[in-house]
């Protein structure tokens, strides 16, 4: 029975059903082309040359961009092996083969220069170097496409990990409210890259900010009046006036360093407005925990008889936060990392996720909007487990970020 559609090649007619026969009925033609390369006139006349003439020596150029074809082809393999790509690496590897098939293709017409290949593949003409890569191409874009359910596994294996992980979290979060939040004794730390960056990190680091070494910026929410806290109190502020102020051999506080180079940079105001910084030293905090500077942020706004209550804009607060670091490093300062407290959350008269979730939205727009910003990484700062189950959460599950899973 005549078929009406076939391939020719050398003579030949084969029925092809599907486009995968097609495939490889075109492989095995090659192979079988190949491995009778030596029998045909052009290797014969390529052989009495060689012979005749001697072998032309090999071009260096010819040879070095083979060798940086190969070589990119291996770090491309590399870097798409990554987990963070898990869900792509698969598809990926079609540049890596295409490399390798090109680096081939001109080692092997560098070495044998007077070599021809021709012959038909899919009703196209292949000659050359070009028809070897082209071999390679096909088998390349055949085995994608028995990757590509490879490809939608992972991606879903990668999806399920984070749902889990967050859900896990909110169960911390959610807490019967009879139970209190218990503060985290260890400071640890969990970061994510900013997708697309390799400057800038965001993540958390727990505990009492009096264990945390080693940030160059450490952030004091403060009240707009900027009236540090008393040293016995349970707050950052208090933490950063103790540790950063002057002790004697029992642990009393002699000289306050921090809050009176405070008071000089009021210069006599009774007040700032919501969200303005203000700079100080470290003063004893730079030789005990190499920090650097404090920001002071007005981050929470006092009423006569209310106590004190969160300000509206903490994005604004973040922001300014931001910006005065990267002023102060173009200035020559050496910071690239800040810790930030979950500003105004210490008197519980604010809503813990929203601040998450702001500071975070805040924080992550100040990098996208400032890709040579001289911060490196940004730790928030979370004392408790509920706030750590929180701020993990949102990391996790902003789409900027990669979980690197």
């Amino acid at each position: 029975m005549n078929r009406s559609n076939h391939c020719g090649w050398g003579g030949a007619h084969l029925p092809l059903p599907s486009l995968a026969t097609r495939t490889f009925q075109a492989t095995s033609k090659w192979l079988w082309f190949t491995d009778h390369f030596a029998a045909s006139d052009t290797y014969d006349r390529a052989r009495v040359g060689s012979e005749a003439e001697g072998m032309p020596p090999l071009n260096p150029l010819q040879l070095a961009i083979t060798a940086i074809l190969t070589v990119a082809g291996i770090a491309l393999q590399i870097w798409s092996s990554a987990p963070s790509r898990a869900e792509r690496q698969y598809a990926l590897q079609l540049p890596s083969v295409l490399l390798y098939s090109l680096a081939a293709a001109l080692f092997l017409f560098s070495v044998f220069p007077d070599s021809l290949t021709d012959g038909r593949a899919l009703g196209f003409g292949l000659s050359g170097a070009a028809g070897f890569a082209a071999f390679f191409m096909l088998i390349s874009f055949t085995w994608l496409a028995k990757t590509r359910r490879r490809d939608e596994v992972n991606a879903q294996l990668k999806k399920a990990w984070r749902e889990n992980s967050s859900l896990r979290r909110q169960l911390v979060g959610e807490r019967s409210t009879g139970e209190a939040p218990r503060p985290l004794a260890q400071s640890t730390r969990y970061d994510l890259p900013l997708r697309g960056s390799r400057r800038h990190r965001i993540g958390v680091v727990t505990g009492n900010l009096a264990n945390v070494l080693g940030v160059d910026v450490w952030v004091n929410p403060e009240n707009t009046r900027m009236e540090m806290s008393r040293v016995d109190e349970p707050t950052v502020s208090a933490a950063i006036r103790y540790h950063g102020g002057r002790r004697d051999d029992a642990g009393h506080l002699v000289d306050d360093i921090i809050a009176g180079e405070l008071v000089e940079r009021m210069a006599g105001r009774q007040h700032v407005s919501a969200g303005q910084v203000l700079v100080t030293g470290p003063g004893e905090l730079m030789d005990s925990h190499q920090v650097r500077k404090i920001m002071h942020v007005a981050a929470v706004e006092g009423e006569p008889g209310s106590g004190y209550r969160q300000v509206m804009d903490l994005a604004r607060c973040a922001r300014n936060i931001l910006s005065e670091v990267d002023r102060l490093a173009e200035t020559g300062e050496p910071l690239r990392s800040v810790v930030l407290p979950l500003l105004g959350t210490g008197g519980g008269n604010s809503d813990l996720q929203h601040t998450v979730d702001t500071l975070l939205a805040a924080t992550v727009s100040y990098f996208e909007a400032h890709p040579a910003s001289c911060i490196r990484m940004l730790y928030l700062l979370a004392y408790t487990d509920v706030q750590e189950a929180l701020c993990r959460t949102a990391l996790d599950a902003r789409p900027e970020l990669s979980t690197g899973v």
